[in-house]
């Protein structure tokens, strides 16, 4: 079976290649232009929507990537779109999107995505878990833990050294193999990465604990909150907290690190000592102290704060 043979196959539309026209356009309807992240999302404009469950996959800039679109919406020619031929479960076009995602290392600049390349995808037969998978209430997900509002600009903010908040220094470098050897677990494989929060799998083992910072000092300067014990490979540094840290404060402050990754880059790391010396704005108390508390309510004001 073959792609061809449960989905027509078209270019998106061409009307939406030039998009200056829409900027005094705002509305309610996506449009989905390429790229990676947030599905191919581009804005919400005031247009008529021409599709609706159907699968996108990315032709231009980061290609080859595939999402599927439950709802109404316009879907520029930057993407080839996937009309089913048969009535098709949400849980089919989700595996059938990951499917075809999975296949994106077959394009490059030489070998771009094409309709006909896409039809003669070969996919398996849809496996009977892929039905019986049960969907999140949507609604239920989004829902914040406290209905309070805040608002940053009501707060006076300055700024203070991490090496104020953190005591810097380095992880324990463990080998991957090392880790294959163990076996699977439950403690995360932190690497220097910028994707899924640094981990690069799952192992029965661990050398830091938990409820800390990390920092990517090889490539890019990715910060992230890791509350878990896990292990490390090379050049993640540890950030250990001098005040009482929480998954809310955390995820707030690698928000706020990782404003500074504009900086950093291969030829220039984000090294323990540049970390020690960044400054990061923060709010402050009627004591000049970082208003923790008043970060922790913020971000838990926030939707789909009650799922993290």
């Amino acid at each position: 079976m073959t792609i061809s043979d449960l989905f027509k196959v078209e270019y998106g539309q061409r009307d939406y290649t030039s998009k200056s026209f829409l900027d005094d356009k705002i509305g309610k309807i996506p449009l989905i232009s390429s790229g990676k992240n947030d599905h191919g999302f581009y804005g919400i404009f005031d247009i008529e929507p021409f599709y609706k469950n159907v699968i996108s996959v990315t032709r231009t800039g980061s290609v080859g990537w595939a999402f599927y679109h439950d709802y109404d919406c316009c879907i520029d020619d930057n993407c080839l779109v996937l009309i089913p031929k048969i009535k098709m479960s949400d849980q089919q076009m989700i595996y059938t999107s990951m499917l075809i995602s999975k296949d994106r290392y077959r394009y490059m600049y030489g070998r771009q995505v094409t309709p006909a390349r896409i039809e003669s995808i070969e996919l398996p037969n849809i496996p009977d878990f892929v039905n019986k998978k049960k969907f999140p209430n949507v609604h239920e997900i989004k829902k914040p833990i406290s209905n309070k509002k805040f608002s940053f600009s009501e707060r006076d903010w300055k700024w203070f050294l991490i090496s104020d908040l953190f005591g810097v220094s380095g992880t324990k470098t463990t080998p991957k193999r090392k880790l294959e050897e163990i076996g699977n677990g439950k403690y995360p494989y932190i690497t220097t990465q910028s994707t899924n929060n640094g981990v690069e799998g799952f192992y029965d083992f661990y050398t830091e604990d938990g409820n800390v910072l990390v920092i990517d000092s090889a490539v890019a300067g990715f910060c992230s909150y890791q509350e878990e014990n896990f292990s490390a490979s090379d050049h993640v540094e540890k950030l250990s907290p001098k005040f009482k840290l929480n998954k809310y404060i955390g995820l707030f402050l690698q928000t706020v690190i990782n404003l500074e990754q504009f900086r950093y880059s291969y030829g220039k790391k984000f090294n323990q000592d540049k970390i020690r010396n960044t400054k990061i704005k923060l709010p402050f108390d009627s004591k000049s102290n970082p208003d923790w508390q008043f970060v922790d309510d913020y971000i838990k004001s926030l939707p789909y704060s009650a799922s993290i």
